[in-house]
């Protein structure tokens, strides 16, 4: 029989169509070669177009399911690039240090230097963990602790006296914060958990002191019972609601629940205002009806020990803002009760004001001063026994960076002879130097060491610096 000496190529190339994998390039290679093979007449017409059409469907298949592959990825990097744009940590804090140098520290008197521990804001470190449910919601998880530059101390206290009581079962860590959050456009924010209420807010806010632990409202309103880590102006088991704004003012409140089985009100306290916004001028408002229990029985007073109504208003023009406020505080359970050093018991019957101003003279560099006057209220208090309280405080704040402040300020306090009440221009922590007493340590409980707090009028200086991260 003859052979045809084309069958074999022709054979090899059909054999090689059919079963070779069509790649990207494929669809003009083999139509140019099923061409070359319909010339020579190895194949015919109808074969020639069913061989392409072959070849094209298995492009057109790979093609698709390339595609499809392509999309597949990219949706699993969208979703992946979502969830990470929804779910958000951020570390945050700062820290400030400094030196100063002050006269009459002390239950002695004494004047008293060395490194200040937290001379403008609180050192704080924190963590956030929010995730947007969708555009309108998001909840976050807070915690934030107080930590002392000079001790390593954390947690509550460790501003107040320097010293740590983290060797006691159960000592608090996240002092500051410790709480859920529920952020809404249209219905607000509901903050469940240890955290600030509105007079924490109100106070930084409208006080022209911008190193505020140092001869600012901070020293002010712990003295007078409108400032402290008891109840006051941040709060254990705080439900606290914050409204969204309507034409420039916010509804804020909220319940610090006492938690006593059989008596819902003992330790349970109460807080309500608002703040109030129109272009440059702000007006803030707040009244806490406060059970203060001491630091064993936190949930023990039945009855309203601690009212305060803090009121203010601040105006910016060009390169000034000023401020002004009253801080009325009551003790209604005992409205005759002694004047007591320390004002979170509850024993404050005191009428406060205050003012103050910001002066920028660039946007790195500003001055401020306050004047602060506490009129003592209590029954008993007379002319030659009062717990009035007159300071003023001046300072310099240079920011070169926004990440940091150096300042220098400085603080007087007069005070009458016979004052029962003791008081410190700074917020509280145990002096370098000039400590006298049982063992050397400052104790909030221990009557006959005052730490920086006496009954006599103080002056004092402080230079420091504070950075944010």
């Amino acid at each position: 029989m003859p052979v045809n000496k084309a069958f074999y190529p022709a054979s090899l190339a059909i054999a090689l169509l059919a079963s070779a994998p069509i790649t990207a390039d494929a669809g003009d290679d083999v139509k140019v070669l099923l061409e070359l093979l319909l010339e020579k007449g190895v194949i015919t017409q109808e074969e020639f177009d069913q061989k392409l059409k072959v070849a094209r469907d298995k492009e057109e298949i790979r093609a698709f399911n390339e595609a499809q592959d392509v999309r597949r990825a990219n949706r699993e990097i969208d979703k992946r690039a979502e969830d990470e744009r929804k779910f958000k940590t951020q570390i945050y804090g700062q820290g400030s240090a400094g030196y100063y140098q002050a006269s009459n520290m002390t239950s002695a008197n004494l004047d008293a230097s060395g490194m200040s521990d937290q001379p403008k804001a609180n050192n704080r470190v924190g963590l956030k963990v929010s995730r947007e449910l969708d555009p309108d919601n998001t909840v976050m998880v807070t915690l934030e602790s107080n930590f002392s530059a000079r001790t390593g101390a954390v947690g509550r206290d460790s501003a107040g006296y320097g010293t740590a009581n983290n060797s006691t079962p159960g000592a608090t860590i996240f002092d500051r914060d410790a709480n859920v959050r529920w952020i809404s456009k249209e219905y607000g924010t509901f903050i469940l958990g240890r955290g600030p209420n509105l007079q924490n807010d109100l106070s930084g806010a409208f006080d022209s002191r911008s190193n505020w632990n140092f001869g600012g409202l901070k020293p002010i309103g712990r003295y007078v019972g409108s400032h402290s880590a008891a109840g006051v102006n941040r709060a254990d088991k705080l439900f606290r609601y914050i409204s969204p704004n309507w034409n420039g003012f916010n509804l804020d409140t909220g319940v610090s629940f006492g938690g006593v089985p059989g008596n819902d009100e003992r330790g349970t306290n109460y807080y309500i205002g608002g703040r109030y916004k129109n272009g440059n001028f702000e007006l803030g408002y707040n009244r806490a009806e406060v059970r203060l229990g001491s630091a064993s029985s936190p949930t023990s007073v039945q009855d309203v020990n601690n009212r305060v109504d803090f009121l203010a208003a601040k105006y910016t023009m060009d390169q000034w803002t000023v401020n002004a406020g009253i801080i009325v505080t009551r003790n209604p359970a005992d409205p005759n009760a002694t004047f007591n050093r320390f004002a979170t018991n509850g024993r404050v019957n005191a009428n406060t004001w205050f003012t103050g101003a910001v002066y920028r003279f660039t946007p790195k560099l500003s001055w401020n001063f306050g004047y602060y006057s506490v009129d003592d209220r209590t029954v008993q208090t007379n002319a030659n026994n009062s717990n009035d309280i007159q300071m003023f405080a001046t300072g310099l704040t240079y920011s070169p960076y926004k990440e940091w402040d150096f300042f220098v300020d400085y603080a007087t306090a007069r005070r009458q002879a016979g004052a029962t009440g003791a008081f410190t221009i700074y917020d509280k922590w145990q002096p370098d130097t000039g400590l006298s007493g049982s063992g050397n340590v400052c104790s909030s409980s221990t009557a006959n060491i005052g730490c920086s707090e006496s009954t006599r009028s103080q002056s004092g200086i402080s230079v420091g610096a504070l950075y944010r991260f």
